[in-house]
């Protein structure tokens, strides 16, 4: 029948990161805006904190790898594949050799893998980001369909120099696409004192910029939410420019939303109040 032949299969979406319990960010933040792209997600976590790290003091921490480990051995087991799979936090080298050695057996044929290679912010380096993190990260980041590095990762990545405090300048288009991934965008880039977004670099060499205004404050999972809204969208069937232009909505909205509540910023964004203008916008992409 040709209604039953248009009839379409639910794409499966794996996220990959840790989830923290207090401070909205990472998989908190990033399972339900994938959500909204109509997808089932899945979510294999790589670590648990009780808050994230910046400004709750000490926090409690668990390495998840060797539970990672038997989640991948049974999903191969099950013969589990997905339509994308997109990598966050990594808690060590060891997750990043076991996600090498899985993507070829859960990642569909044709399937998209994102990453996002958190390593560092504002001119620094993460302490538990080693050398062999970063080599982890740069192996699986020439096999990534798109990337979402800032611009201290960005740095990282290519081995430039580091100064403490300082965010580092956007490096030229021709060394971000020779990192191998089909697409970049790197996120916290300025136009001036009053503008931030994002510059995307697609395969073709094709370069573009999306702004929206600067606000005060620091907020944790500002990228989180910018990267799982442009992969949202791109799971709807946008372009990669239609993406980060629907993402940077939803960050301006979202922030504007948090400074109508009086908390401090190290509580995350107000996201869940820009859900529904996310929601009418994602449904608009056909």
């Amino acid at each position: 029948m040709q209604g039953e032949d248009k009839q379409a299969r639910q794409k499966r979406l794996l996220v990959v990161m840790d989830i923290s319990g207090v401070g909205r960010c990472s998989a908190l933040v990033v399972v339900p805006v994938l959500s909204l792209s109509g997808s089932s997600v899945a979510f294999l976590p790589t670590a648990y904190f009780s808050a994230h790290t910046g400004g709750f003091g000490a926090v409690h921490r668990r390495d998840m790898s060797h539970d990672m480990e038997e989640a991948l051995k049974h999903y191969r087991a099950l013969g589990l594949r997905f339509d994308a799979v997109y990598v966050g936090y990594c808690a060590n080298p060891k997750q990043l050799r076991l996600l090498e050695d899985a993507l070829p057996h859960i990642l569909m044929d044709g399937g998209k893998l994102y990453v996002d290679p958190v390593m560092g912010d504002h001119g620094r380096r993460y302490t538990f980001c080693g050398e062999e993190l970063l080599q982890g990260f740069a192996r699986l980041c020439k096999h990534a369909d798109l990337i979402f590095p800032n611009r201290t990762e960005a740095a990282l990545l290519l081995g430039l120099p580091l100064e403490a405090g300082v965010e580092p300048p956007v490096p030229a288009c021709d060394q971000l696409l020779g990192l191998g991934a089909k697409n970049v965008i790197v996120t916290g880039v300025d136009e001036g004192s009053e503008r931030i977004g994002v510059l995307a670099l697609t395969g073709d060499g094709r370069a573009f910029t999306c702004f929206r205004k600067r606000y005060e404050g620091s907020y944790p999972g500002t990228g989180d939410l910018l990267a799982s809204s442009v992969i949202a969208a791109l799971t709807r069937g946008a372009s990669l420019e239609t993406a980060c232009g629907l993402a940077c909505d939803f960050l301006d909205e979202a922030l504007q939303q948090t400074k109508v509540y009086d908390a401090p910023p190290r509580f995350g964004l107000a996201f869940e109040t820009a859900l529904p203008g996310l929601t009418r916008n994602l449904a608009s992409i056909f």
